[in-house]
């Protein structure tokens, strides 16, 4: 039996540290995702209607990784884990979207043992087998080119456009004193403060096809591409890029660290 929820603006769904004990399906509103870093709450990106929230905490043990929040009053469908774990059962296109989700955070773990990050041979495992490819498909060759979009970012790479001339192209943070070295080195390296908005290796640009892509690496607060909030709390860890410029932000909706990705200019 299904449940439904309301929710008004500024209800908190669940707070992070909860147990993932049931999974919600955003029947309409918005809801916002936050992580807590320091003495702060980082907007990661936003759930709206017809997609999942929680689901990964359920598949994965583990508890809410994040706070939820209504962004607008808000209706919803809870089903228990168990109920849920029922429908997927049931469910091709969902049990679909989970397995590949699975199989992309399992092999990253697997390549950062072995020190090699997401090889090619699986890089088609970054977005469901079933989406179409653009008609704004990448072509070989197209030239790229990433740039600082904040005086901040600009202050830490400088303001000339960096020309990405090999794929896959990892972006992360300096490794802070103390802490390990990421077993891939990232082509680009940027210094942070904690609390850190960037992970040692936070995202990816590589091609897939006849597709550029871009890829959070498991980072700890997400990644936004061209305003689709993708990485662990979200849908998506992949989606692709389209021809002319791509805002990524690394780190949350308000972070400093705000990209600019030209592609064919």
């Amino acid at each position: 039996m299904t449940i439904r929820k309301r929710f008004k603006q500024g209800d908190i769904l669940f707070r992070q540290g909860d147990a993932s004990d049931h999974v919600m399906r955003i029947s309409n509103g918005e809801i916002e995702i936050l992580r807590e870093v320091g003495d702060t709450s980082v907007l990661l990106g936003h759930v709206r209607e017809g997609e999942w929230l929680g689901e990964m905490g359920v598949i994965e043990n583990r508890g809410r990784s994040a706070t939820a929040r209504a962004a607008t009053d808000t209706t919803v469908e809870v089903l228990p884990a168990e109920q849920f774990l029922d429908r997927v059962s049931r469910d091709p296109a969902l049990s679909r979207d989970l397995l590949l989700r699975l199989s992309v955070r399992l092999r990253t773990i697997e390549d950062k043992i072995a020190g090699d990050l997401l090889p090619p041979a699986h890089e088609h495992l970054l977005v469901r087998s079933d989406e179409a490819v653009s008609p704004t498909a990448i072509i070989d060759g197209a030239p790229m080119a990433l740039m600082a979009e904040t005086d901040a970012l600009r202050a830490r790479i400088g303001a000339t456009p960096i020309h990405i001339a090999h794929l896959p192209f990892v972006v992360g943070r300096v490794t802070a004193p103390g802490q390990a070295e990421p077993r891939r080195h990232p082509d680009l390296t940027i210094d942070d403060k904690e609390p850190f908005r960037l992970s040692r290796n936070h995202f990816m640009i590589l091609r897939n096809r006849d597709r550029l892509l871009v890829c959070d690496l498991g980072s700890t607060l997400g990644t936004i591409v061209n305003g689709q909030a993708i990485g662990h709390h979200f849908m998506k860890d992949g989606v692709p890029l389209h021809h002319g410029e791509n805002r990524i932000i690394a780190g949350g909706w308000d972070s400093p660290f705000e990209f600019v990705i030209s592609v064919g200019q």
